[in-house]
């Protein structure tokens, strides 16, 4: 269990000041714990005693003690082939090296998702998604609007009102005006955090409707507005997140939801063969 988990498990009551800590470590894990505690307390606006006493909550005996465990855990990644991302890249690893890298970190990936996966919070999330009238709307932003883009097309073929919001403010803005208690929104939002989908967030949920997160953590902001969130592993050996982990998230989504809607399902997809043909959206078969 890193700091993060042990925050999150702690069940503190927390103080503005202390939120604020909470949210710049979420945002700049690990390599923001590293810094001092008067630094920390700078970025965040509170004091440096602030700092030291949110860590003696945790039961840390020490703010040094707390770093010890944070440069075990930094170098434990770099000890292994696998997470040795910029170190590697910076050699000319060969193609080998890079294919190895990127399975064993997607391994690794799917593996502690799984490991991690709240069960509870899975089967609550299917449950609101294919609550009657319900209507779902998917946002994103920048990297992981793939992972949007997959679980709109592919849950459109499950409910029948599905839609892919814009990023963008002011056409977000225009897509929920009319938000309402019938409205889900399935909200995927890994660090750096979006403003738009918090704000997104926070009018649905004013406006009675349900928030469902998909996240790298427990302590993301969306996670905090969330009616129900999951979370997801994004390490990778190179600079860029994984989202395999992600994708593998919502498949399983998608598969509670057809399994929850069979008949339903089999008749849009019996619809679907006649318009996909009707479209001529396929090559004829050779």
């Amino acid at each position: 269990m890193n700091l993060l988990d042990k925050i999150a498990s702690a069940g503190l009551r927390l103080t503005p000041g202390e939120s604020a800590l909470v949210d710049y470590l979420a945002s700049h894990y690990p390599q923001g714990v590293l810094e001092s505690a008067t630094a920390i307390a700078a970025h965040t606006g509170i004091s440096a005693s602030t700092v030291v006493r949110f860590f003696s909550k945790l039961g840390y005996p020490s703010f040094p003690e707390v770093q010890r465990e944070i440069r075990e855990e930094v170098s434990a990644r770099l000890a292994s082939p696998a997470n040795r991302a910029e170190a590697v890249m910076s050699t000319g690893q060969p193609m080998k090296a890079a294919l190895e890298g990127a399975y064993s970190h997607d391994r690794n990936n799917l593996a502690a998702t799984y490991e991690q996966l709240d069960v509870r919070a899975f089967e609550a999330a299917v449950q609101m998604l294919t609550r009657r009238g319900a209507r779902v709307s998917l946002l994103a932003s920048k990297n992981s609007a793939a992972v949007a883009l997959y679980l709109a097309t592919h849950l459109n073929m499950c409910l029948p009102h599905v839609r892919l919001l814009d990023g963008g403010p002011m056409v977000l803005a225009d897509q929920l005006i009319w938000a309402g208690p019938d409205d889900v929104l399935l909200a995927i939002s890994i660090r750096r955090y979006s403003r738009s989908i918090l704000t997104a967030a926070k009018h649905v949920k004013a406006r009675g409707g349900k928030v469902v997160a998909l996240t790298d953590s427990p302590l993301a902001p969306v996670a905090a507005l969330a009616d129900e969130y999951l979370t997801f592993r994004t390490a990778n050996a190179s600079p860029f997140d994984s989202y395999t982990a992600a994708i593998f998230l919502g498949n399983a989504l998608v598969s509670a939801v057809a399994a929850r809607r069979g008949k339903e399902v089999r008749q849009a997809l019996d619809r679907g063969e006649g318009l996909w043909t009707e479209f001529g959206v396929f090559t004829a078969k050779s």
